[in-house]
């Protein structure tokens, strides 16, 4: 009864995660081909490759997602593996590309100020980033040593 409870309860987790992750990457590619270039930048036009582009995002993350869920209730074979390890490698790239496609419509006088406020950015992330895991690893450790006392007084 418990174990069907928490199984449940993970596949409406995955279910969530992977309609607000299909939403998410379909409006964010949405946008990608919405962008038209203009004199002062960019603007965005709807049109029919935005919304293809929509339902294909959604729809390839909402797979990515059913993959995750299936994985973490059976053995994945080495070839499920490998294909899940590709396709996040892909969905990566997708990422890192979107976020740097826009950069094209910046006006080249005002390039280096965005590129050295994107260094600063990405330092700040990094520091942020490094402090948790210096955390992780120091309440893991305490974790580790109570667990350790609590045995030895037993």
């Amino acid at each position: 009864m418990n174990n069907e409870r928490i199984t449940n309860s993970t596949s409406t987790l995955f279910r969530i995660a992977g309609i607000g992750a299909a939403l998410a990457f379909g409006a964010m590619v949405a946008s990608l081909f919405a962008l038209k270039p203009v004199p002062d930048g960019f603007s965005f036009e709807l049109n029919a490759g935005a919304v293809i582009s929509f339902f294909l995002a959604a729809l390839s993350v909402w797979f990515y997602w059913r993959m995750i869920a299936r994985m973490s209730v059976e053995k994945a074979p080495a070839q499920r593996r490998k294909k899940f390890i590709t396709f996040s490698f892909g969905l990566v790239i997708i990422g890192v590309a979107s976020f740097l496609y826009p950069l094209k419509f910046i006006p080249a006088e005002k390039r280096k100020d965005v590129f050295i406020g994107l260094a600063l950015a990405a330092g700040c992330i990094a520091g942020v980033g490094l402090v948790m895991w210096k955390v992780k690893k120091f309440l893991d450790a305490d974790l580790k040593r109570s667990e350790e006392e609590d045995r030895g007084t037993e």
